[in-house]
């Protein structure tokens, strides 16, 4: 929460925002300081995690950065637990840190609950016998301590040790902290299953005890990584000429912090958008991470790590990721721009200046709210369906989707299925009185025709347009030459209207169309395979 300075006064983490933010509205939870909140409260901002473990990790180092005036808890330093082992010890062990620093030893953390994590590294030393003492205590000692008469530690103090073997136990010990534990809970599940056989039921309550404690703790931290990288991560939504680009700050493998931007009447391609946006943003910043990702590839993507290289003094890779880590963080950062973009551009301001441009436009009687779109759907003129969905105010109206199956069998006749389904939807309407504001049929001038036809049978005033998609011309080999825009058809112009590239009208028609293409689609291989309507 932010003040009209644009100062940061209040963190916090919430399942459900909306309700959070609706009790502070409401007159808060009790707590005094929530009325002097609100009369300073001037901005939301979010940031979307993935788990509430990783909100709770974010909360804590937003509040320890930020120290926000009206955050009460958690203000002081004390960081998280991480586990650190030193390989180049000569007997490396797992030991609990708070700082994490550069110094060529593994971190494996944060860990957000002190008593699990000892529990985990206890189950730890109970399956891999690696030493735990310090190394003051591990270079004086003379003889084994107590871990090594209960099997708990190898002894390498004071005992000839395998180096290999204590190097595969530090592996095993590695694997169950990154979460890499599968094979060993098989093998305590069919220890467990043959101590439960063998009548040893106190061992057996014990591997089960340990399996429940590997398999809850394991659950990764998904945008954590445990080498303590430094990296950008730029998400990307876009409708029409709207724009939403959202960065998340990872530092020392956390997500740290991250900026907003928003923009209107964008009219340039998308590859261009990310290009124009990642130079900028690094012209007005001095810091450069290690490593920039990006939602998708772009064609001046080594022009940009050049710069960000002269920037930085070091190499700044540009990565579009595929899998794993990267890609999670990349899908994260994306799911933050479109809550952003949500937030900042109402849809139904929106909507209605597509409406207008509809009216305008195609010469609509009136600015369109309930729009419905025709698709008919067919495979060798067997199972000829047709399907019709509603949107109102910009967005689909599921309840009123209908589904057709046509009369009309034989050869293919999209004219005559156009004027069937149409004829029998108006002829409901007016029963119902539930007509549409605007009547949309996917084809071209000859399906309008047909749709107008049916609509001056039914004796009925209806504003209906026909959008075609134009197929590209293509040469030699298939290569694309060029692609010609959609058209709009209308029964006032002769010739049919063009769509701009790109536009707000644009996008809206296309997501119309699409939906509806989807939708007798899915009908049709319903239908297909038996399952359809009676």
């Amino acid at each position: 929460m932010k003040d009209s300075a644009g100062e940061v006064i209040y963190v916090g983490k919430a399942v459900d925002l909306r309700a959070r933010v609706n009790s502070y509205l409401r007159g808060g939870d009790g707590r005094s300081q929530i009325e002097y909140l609100l009369a300073r409260l001037h901005d939301v901002e979010t940031i979307v995690t993935e788990t509430e473990r990783q909100a709770f990790v974010l909360e804590r180092d937003l509040i320890t950065k930020l120290k926000p005036r009206y955050n009460i808890r958690l203000k002081d330093d004390k960081a998280y637990l991480n586990v650190r082992i030193d390989n180049n010890q000569e007997w490396p062990r797992l030991e609990l840190v708070r700082k994490v620093e550069s110094d060529g030893a593994l971190y494996f953390g944060p860990y957000t609950f002190s008593y699990e994590l000892r529990q985990l590294l206890d189950t730890i030393n109970r399956v891999v016998p690696l030493r735990t003492c310090s190394d003051t205590v591990f270079h004086n000692r003379q003889r084994p301590c107590l871990e090594y008469q209960i099997k708990r530690c190898a002894g390498p103090c004071c005992l000839e040790v395998d180096r290999d073997e204590y190097a595969e136990w530090l592996e095993q010990a590695i694997k169950i902290l990154e979460g890499k534990n599968r094979d060993l809970v098989s093998e305590l599940t069919a220890r467990m299953e043959r101590a439960s056989e063998e009548l040893r039921f106190e061992e057996a309550a014990t591997l089960r005890d340990r399996i429940e404690l590997l398999q809850r703790t394991s659950e990764s931290n998904d945008i954590v990584s445990h080498k303590a990288e430094n990296r950008d991560v730029f998400g990307y939504y876009r409708e029409g000429t709207l724009l939403s680009v959202e960065v998340l700050f990872v530092r020392n493998g956390r997500v740290s912090g991250n900026k907003s931007f928003t923009f209107s009447e964008v009219a340039v391609s998308d590859q261009e958008l990310i290009e124009s946006i990642i130079l900028q943003f690094y012209t007005r910043r001095e810091d450069a991470p290690g490593e920039v990702l990006v939602p998708f590839e772009f064609a001046g993507q080594s022009f940009v790590e050049e710069i960000l290289r002269d920037r930085a003094g070091h190499k700044v890779p540009v990565v579009c990721p595929q899998r794993g880590l990267k890609q999670r963080l990349a899908q994260l950062a994306q799911l933050n721009a479109k809550h952003h973009f949500i937030a900042k551009f109402n849809a139904s301001d929106r909507y209605a200046k597509v409406a207008e441009e509809l009216r305008s436009k195609f010469g609509l009687s009136q600015a369109p709210r309930r729009i419905e779109c025709v698709d008919i759907s067919n495979f060798q003129a067997s199972d000829i369906v047709a399907g019709l969905v509603s949107f109102f105010d910009g967005s689909p109206d599921k309840k009123s989707y209908k589904r057709y199956i046509l009369e009309h069998t034989g050869k293919p006749d999209d004219f005559a299925c156009i004027e069937e389904v149409v004829t029998r939807r108006l002829r409901r309407g007016k029963r119902e009185d539930n007509l549409p504001d605007l009547l949309v049929i996917d084809g071209g001038r000859g399906q309008l025709s047909a749709a107008l036809k049916a609509c001056e049978a039914a004796e009925v005033e209806l504003d209906i347009v026909s959008i075609a998609k134009i197929k590209p011309i293509t040469g030699k080999r298939g290569k694309l030459v060029s692609k010609k825009p959609e058209r709009v058809f209308t029964a006032h112009v002769a010739d049919s209207l063009p769509l701009p590239a790109h536009g707000d009208l644009t996008h809206f028609l296309q997501r119309l169309r699409d939906e509806t293409h989807r939708f007798a689609i899915t009908f049709h291989r319903a239908i297909a395979a038996g399952n359809g309507l009676d």
